[in-house]
């Protein structure tokens, strides 16, 4: 499994994300399925704000899933939500498309391995 924590910690660190737990796997278990139970429908939301051209919309949402992401240490997923967050809020959508898919991405890949976590390993690991 130490090939596939890697490729994990390449998209989520894993071991920060439990610092930011106090050593919790399972509450980190919890907040990462969350995060992916309703990430699809946001990233829909998303390109519908983006589409419907509200700045706004788009800033507060890029916002609250990059605070999703955060918690779990999700780097590129989160600064892709920033970079597309900070353009909304500077008044422009212009680019927002090529974020978007970066965030889309970042997701898909999100999904691909989070499925590959080994949660009590991770929790054994920690409590060493």
């Amino acid at each position: 499994m130490k090939n596939g924590l890697a490729e994990i910690d390449s998209v989520m660190n894993l071991a920060e994300a439990m610092g930011n737990m106090d050593g919790d796997a399972e509450l980190l278990q919890e907040i990462v399925g969350i995060f992916m139970q309703t990430g699809a429908e946001q990233l829909a939301s998303l390109v519908d704000a983006i589409a419907a051209g509200d700045v706004r919309d788009v800033a507060l949402k890029a916002h609250g899933m990059k605070g999703g992401a955060s918690n779990f240490c999700a780097r590129k997923f989160v600064a892709a939500a920033l970079k597309l967050e900070m353009l909304a809020k500077g008044g422009t959508l212009d680019g927002a498309g090529e974020l978007l898919g970066e965030m889309q991405a970042s997701f898909a890949e999100l999904e691909e391995l989070t499925v590959l976590i080994n949660w009590d390993e991770v929790a054994q690991s920690w409590s060493r």
